[in-house]
Parts: structure tokens; sequence; C-alpha cells
């Protein structure tokens, strides 16, 4: 009999989030086998926002470039819209600081209004090039099982009808909202059904001449068929359209009625436009979080996990930080860091952020719907866009939201004062947040964000050298044992968040897992004992 393949891990789908998982995986060194059932990478885009929390993480990758360069660009996404057509009136407009591609001082990285499709190929041909990647498209996993010491599949290759079997120790699951796996591992979707159905409609035309300057990172049309969503691709001619409100029972959308609602939400005469409706997919609002994230050796990741009404770029964005939240701890626990109990903080921390999440998307959808309907009421056009702002305006909520689990420090006192949670963000270094990001060199090449990835780092920051010198001793000790952990000077800490600290102990997915000041009563040892995975204190 023959055996079966073996591997590390096994990663089920290959859009977004699997393909940077397994990116995530290569990094940290862990072979595994990547399989996705589509012949290629998404030739619809569906996801458009990449957030500067997701950007960050891209840039570790050496991506971020490549990615930045897919963006519709600065004057496109300093605004939602809400108008009739293209050529009448403006009925709302919503400032969207958080869909801007623009530098803040508070990250090296800039958001990215783009398409999924280019993004997905650009993730792809990273992935399939690293030496501990098998990355197969047109592969379905079939027969998925596990038991106490791994999961078996078999893979079916759809070109060939070949079947390989394969023993990985864990299974991560990101194929997406109608998850296979999802269900298999008894983890059903928990949320509000919507009967709320959408056509979606990738189409090429030059509309520059009636956008004029009301351009925006989303355009919402009233027109007779509801409020459809206008949603520029590449800034230029590439464009998609949102039709709502279309029967499913009817069967697909047929092109002449999809050519006939471009036509009527820009407000010109069908001879006056040059179209090309490239392919139209139906899709429904669907909105909830898996019962449990995880079953055994088998994790959900992404949509397969939490799924989310498509307001805010929400759904990929968390879909990217449960990535990173959840492989680093696979990786420890496969190369003998850390116990497999370590694998339960995933949920643990990464559930609350997912829920907050997907609450706030439903809550956006009827915030945009409500200026039509305060529009066509005749209510307070000024309230109702105040109260969208957040559609598109959260730092805060990406920037600053705290695990807490035993990997973290708990903080007794609260997190700086702002106006706004959802909206402003204050970079400071507390356990749970992400660790601040500050320049190390003065042509602002070099971030500290740079510094996390593989390795638990020790930022030791100015101060007293018999301190530092004990910090450097408890760091070799665990080195000593095997545990990737290593040291960093932080030499430019006056004028950064870090300024208050003696040490910053950071994850590797960059997140502040203690910290101490001058007057702090524990010793390193004490520190590292408490805060690092279990097995390193052994």
């Amino acid at each position: 009999m023959t055996q079966p393949r073996e591997t590390q891990v096994l990663v089920i789908g290959g859009s977004l989030i699997g393909l940077t998982s397994s990116l995530l995986l290569s990094s940290l060194g862990i072979e595994h086998v990547l399989v996705d059932r589509r012949p290629h990478t998404s030739d619809h885009p569906r996801a458009r926002l990449y957030d500067r929390r997701t950007m960050e993480l891209l840039r570790r990758f050496g991506v971020h470039r490549e990615v930045e360069a897919t963006g519709i660009g600065d004057l496109w996404t300093r605004q939602n819209r809400w108008i009739h057509s293209l050529t009448g009136p403006q009925i709302a407009k919503v400032p969207t600081e958080s869909f801007q591609m623009a530098s803040v001082d508070y990250s090296p990285s800039m958001p990215v209004m783009g398409a999924q499709d280019l993004i997905e190929e650009t993730l792809w041909k990273a992935a399939r090039v690293q030496p501990t990647a098998d990355v197969r498209f047109h592969t379905i996993a079939e027969d998925l099982e596990q038991d106490a010491d791994g999961c078996s599949a078999n893979l079916r290759d759809r070109d060939t009808d070949q079947v390989e079997q394969i023993r990985a120790r864990y299974v991560v699951a990101a194929d997406g909202v109608n998850s296979a796996t999802r269900e298999l591992i008894g983890c059903p979707l928990d949320g509000p059904t919507f009967d709320v159905y959408m056509q979606d409609i990738l189409f090429q035309a030059d509309l520059s001449r009636w956008v004029g300057n009301r351009v925006g990172g989303l355009l919402f049309m009233l027109t007779r068929y509801g409020m459809g969503v206008y949603q520029p691709m590449d800034g230029a001619l590439r464009w998609r359209v949102q039709l709502p409100n279309w029967d499913p029972e009817r069967g697909d959308l047929p092109v002449e009625t999809a050519r006939d609602y471009i036509v009527e939400a820009v407000g010109v005469d069908a001879s006056e436009l040059d179209l090309e409706i490239q392919s139209i997919r139906p899709w429904r609002f669907i909105a909830g979080l898996s019962k449990h994230f995880s079953n055994g050796r088998i994790f959900l990741a992404g949509d397969a996990a939490h799924a989310f009404i498509p307001t805010g770029g929400m759904g990929s964005n968390t879909g990217f930080s449960g990535a990173h939240n959840l492989i680093w701890k696979l990786a420890y626990t496969l190369q003998g860091h850390a116990p497999a109990t370590l694998l339960d903080t995933y949920e643990q921390e990464h559930r609350p952020v997912a829920e907050h999440r997907v609450a706030l998307s439903i809550e956006n959808g009827q915030l945009a719907a409500n200026i039509v309907r305060t529009y066509m009421s005749g209510g307070d056009m000024a309230e109702a866009e105040r109260n969208c702002h957040q559609y598109g305006s959260y730092e805060g909520m990406i920037m600053a939201y705290e695990y807490e689990s035993p990997l973290c420090q708990a903080e007794t006192e609260p997190p700086p004062a702002v106006e706004n949670e959802h909206r402003d963000f204050v970079p400071v270094v507390r356990g749970g947040r992400r660790a601040p990001h500050a320049w190390l060199d003065p042509h602002r090449t070099v971030s500290t964000l740079d510094w996390f990835g593989a390795d638990y780092v020790v930022m030791l920051c100015p101060g007293d050298q018999a301190v530092q010198a004990d910090w450097r001793s408890a760091v070799d000790a665990r080195r000593a044992r095997g545990f990737p952990i290593r040291v960093e000077p932080m030499r430019h800490a006056a004028n950064t968040p870090y300024a208050d600290s003696q040490a910053v102990v950071v994850r590797p997915d960059g997140v502040v897992a203690a910290h101490t000041a001058a007057d702090d009563p524990r010793s390193p040892t004490e520190v590292l004992d408490r805060y690092l995975t279990t097995s390193s204190a052994s």
C-alpha cells in the first residue's frame, strides 16, 4: 500500500487568506501544502480594501509595493458619495480617512483600495516559489478526517483525476463563506439571515467625463433598481457595480438588464456609452461567526470562520488579522516551542475582534441605507452624514484592538482617552495591542515593525545598564534552550510611544506580550516566565 505524503500543515483554500497563511507558514519554516479547487486565482474581484494593519503584514513578505501599485490612488479614496446618477445631483458625501492612500506618522504603511484579482495573483506568485510550500490549484481535498496525531485527506487533481493521499499535523481551512470544512467539523455559521440578493457586475467603460471631480471609493446610486454601489477598480476604465434587489428565482441576471442598469446609473443615453460587461456574479448578504473557530487539529480562517456584510472592507481584513494570529502559534507548536494548548488562544483572542467587526459591518450597511431614507423623507442630512462617518473612518478599530489572553499582560490603567474610540487612534505600549511603529533610520525605510515575524523580540529602551544586562542574560538563557527570542536595542525611544518603557516584549505577530517601566518590581526572568509560551519557561 502506498504511504501517504506527510506534511506539517494542509491549507484548504487559495484565496487571499489561504495564500497569506501559506506565506506566513513559509516565513516560519513550516512545510505545507495548499490546495484550491479553482483553476486559477480570482478573475472577478470582490474584496477591494486592504487596511493599514493588513498592509503592515504584507510589508513583511516584501509584496507591499506591488500591492500599492494596484491602488486607485489618493483622490479616489477620500470620500464616499451618494448621488442620483453620475450626471445627476449629489445627495451626500462622507469622508473616509481609513480608505485614503496617504501616509500617517503611526504606521509605515498606507491602506490600498485595489482589485482582489490583482492582489491574489501577487500573493500567489510569492507563495508558490517558497521552498517549504507546495501550492496546487485545481485540486480538491476530499475525505478529510482527523485523529489524535494528525489529519488525513485525499487530494484530487481536477485536471488528471489522480488522487494523492496526504497526512498533515494540522489543517487550516480558508475555503470561504460556504466552507465545506466548517460543516464537516460541526461548526456551523451562526448569525442573522438577510434576504438581500445582489448581482455583482464587472465592466469596462470610460466614465471620466461624467464622474468629473465627484470621485469616491464608493459611489452609491439611487435608481429605480434601488441603491446600487459603483466601485472604481483601477481609477480609470475598470468598474464594479452591485445591483440590489434581484430576486434569485428569476435566474441569472441578463446582460442586457445589467447594461440598462449601468446606463441609467450613468444618466445618459445608451448610444453615448461604450460599455463592455466582463462578468456577472450573484451573491447574498451573509453575516455571522462559526460556532467555533476550530475542532481538534482543524482550524477555520477568513470567511470560513466569520462572514461579513461588505461594508467598509472589514471581512478580508479581519481574515488577514486572524491568519496573523493563528499561524505563528501553529509554527511554535510544531517546532516544539509551545504546547498544543497555545492554539486555544487563537479563538480566545481573535473571536472578540471578529464579533465586534461583524456587528459593525451590519451597522454600517444600515447607516449607508439611512442616508437614502433620510433624503427621501426630507430628514436631517447633516446628521445622517455624521452618523455614517464610521463607515470609512475607523483607525481606532483596526489599530487599537486589545487581545486578552494568558499570552498578554493585563493592563490596570485605561487606554488613552480619545473623542471617538472607533475612529481615533493614539499609539501606546499596552499588553495585547500592536507594538507601535517608530522609524529606526533617518531615511524612514526601516520600522520597528520590521523586527517582528519569527521570534519574540525584547525591545530594550535606554536606561539602567545593569537592568539591561539582566534582560540580555534572561533572553540568552532562553535562546540557549532553543527558544526563538532576541534583543533589539530601541535607541530612538525618546520621541516615540516607547519613551516611558524599560523593556517591551513583543510576540511574533507584533503584539505586545508585556512591558516594564523603570520602577517595575518584576525581574526579567519573572516577566519572561509569565508571558512567553509555556514550554519556554520549563
